[in-house]
């Protein structure tokens, strides 16, 4: 048996005989688990949450956002109240209510209508305007509001959430027949109509981003294009991310970063999610990766993680000169090369600071790296990363900014496949994301240098032989990931009585 949980903070204000599937329960029970059924027992839990306090990050909020985390629908869902705090989100969803006012025009008869209107769960007590109350209920979301509405123009006005205390014995009512559907027996689940929406996280502030603002135009073309609604959001937008059905991070990844708390935040939602917080976790610590190559062979330059006390002895095993690497650099920075024994120790203990171990390497120069983009197993893209003209590194770092080598896109079947195979191989030990593997060829073959989650793609370089097929393979696999349901069940568009 189905089972609705409304959750209220002033419980007054509902009906003593409520269906024997409600049950009124508190914030805190919800969000504590208490008094709750357990996983499993029921084929479904709808949650309505009718708590006075819904701003952003409030306990009305949480009780959405933690009631879809656990796989309850909610009502409203975290989205529909993350947009009730942007004026330009809500005026967006006027539309259908007014596609609705509209129609009445079309009956053929003149209709007098009031300026405000109460629609619960759906329903409203004038049945001439069950569909405009209908679709004000799909398009915000809200258990309880009232629609203002200018009678002349046939136009929606605002739509206002109501608390639960304020109800008077008519609403009241309402409310209860308005339960009693939405426990009853679930009605065949229409169509899932509306765009699949993109959240797309960049960060302006960014001084290497993964992709620059060019390239994020291009894929929010592409997207168009496919179908999809894409949107580009900050880090304050993280309370809106559960109105969304994928997450694409654009920005330089960590561990102690908003980019982690938003794919680590996607994942508890069920969204899909490129960079993965798992993904980020592993790529982001090079002694991870280091172990992990090493237990399933897969051939890397010769490297030691080492602690203060064994520093020494890894000099005197892989020679000079040598590189030493704190776990969490990127982009060429906490990587510094050790020419001699007597740079050692200095070198060393200046990123000991940062990491109670390091990674120490044999230095293998050559003119440039490969880099094998691998999307969920498969290679995307292949690049030659040249070395800055004079310096041993693709970047080169300095007080006046910094420097990058040159970047030479190249066709994966002119790349040798034992390249790629040991990309594909070191892809596959951390997921089945998006990763940047880089490598270096040797007389002994190639050697993976390290994989990156996040992999730069810009306009004109990673995307030069492939162009706007390579946007499209990769919006096409979060559209896989989203119609097949891999991490939640598509919700539908709501209906009157039932989210299901």
């Amino acid at each position: 048996m189905a089972i609705t949980l409304i959750v209220a903070d002033e419980p007054d204000g509902l009906a003593d005989d409520l269906p024997r599937q409600c049950r009124v329960v508190a914030p805190d029970d919800l969000l504590d688990g208490r008094h709750l059924p357990e996983p499993g027992a029921a084929p479904g839990v709808t949650v309505v949450n009718l708590c006075r306090d819904q701003r952003p990050l409030s306990f009305g909020y949480y009780v959405s956002l933690i009631a879809e985390a656990r796989g309850y629908a909610a009502i409203p869902t975290a989205a529909d109240l993350a947009d009730q705090a942007d004026e330009r989100l809500l005026r967006s969803r006027h539309a259908p209510v007014d596609r609705a006012l509209a129609g009445l025009r079309r009956q053929g008869e003149r209709l007098v209508l009031p300026r405000r209107l109460f629609v619960a769960l759906g329903r409203c007590n004038k049945p001439h305007l069950q569909e405009v109350a209908e679709a004000a209920y799909e398009a915000f979301g809200l258990p309880l509001m009232t629609l203002q509405i200018d009678p002349i123009r046939l136009r929606l006005l605002q739509a206002v959430a109501e608390p639960l205390a304020g109800l008077d014995p008519r609403q009241q009512r309402l409310l209860r027949a308005a339960l009693e559907r939405l426990a009853g027996p679930p009605p065949t689940p229409r169509p899932f109509r509306r765009a699949p929406r993109l959240a797309v996280l960049v960060n302006p502030d960014d001084p290497l981003p993964p992709s620059k603002p060019g390239t994020i135009v291009r894929l929010r073309d592409v997207a168009s294009s496919m179908g999809i609604d894409t949107e580009c959001l900050g880090h304050r937008d993280l309370p809106r991310l559960g109105g969304f059905d994928a997450l694409l991070i654009r920005e330089t990844t960590a561990l102690q970063s908003p980019s982690y708390i938003f794919a680590e935040t996607a994942a508890q939602l069920g969204l899909p999610v490129i960079d993965d917080p798992v993904s980020i976790l592993r790529c982001c610590n090079k002694v991870f990766l280091h172990e992990r190559l090493k237990a399933e062979g897969v051939a890397q330059p010769r490297t030691l993680a080492v602690r203060a006390d064994t520093l020494a002895a890894a000099g005197e095993a892989l020679g000079f000169p040598l590189v030493l690497k704190v776990p969490d650099g990127a982009c060429s920075r906490g990587v510094v090369r050790v020419d001699s024994p007597a740079e050692l120790p200095v070198a060393g203990r200046r990123l000991l600071r940062r990491s109670r171990l390091i990674l120490a390497q044999e230095y293998l120069y050559t003119d440039f790296d490969w880099r094998i983009g691998v999307l969920a197993g498969r290679p995307l893209f292949a690049c030659r990363y040249r070395m800055v003209r004079g310096h041993w590194q693709i970047f080169r770092h300095g007080q006046d900014g910094s420097e990058e080598g040159a970047t030479e896109p190249v066709p994966l079947d002119r790349v040798p496949p034992e390249v790629v195979s040991a990309a594909l191989a070191a892809a596959a030990l951390i997921g089945a994301g998006l990763y940047g593997v880089d490598l270096k060829e040797t007389a002994q073959g190639p050697v993976v240098i390290e994989v990156n989650d996040n992999p730069n793609i810009d306009v004109g370089l990673e995307d030069a032989c492939l162009g706007d097929a390579l946007y499209e393979r990769l919006l096409g696999h979060f559209l896989e990931r989203i119609e097949a349901g891999e991490e939640r069940a598509a919700v539908p568009a709501r209906t009157v009585g039932s989210i299901w």
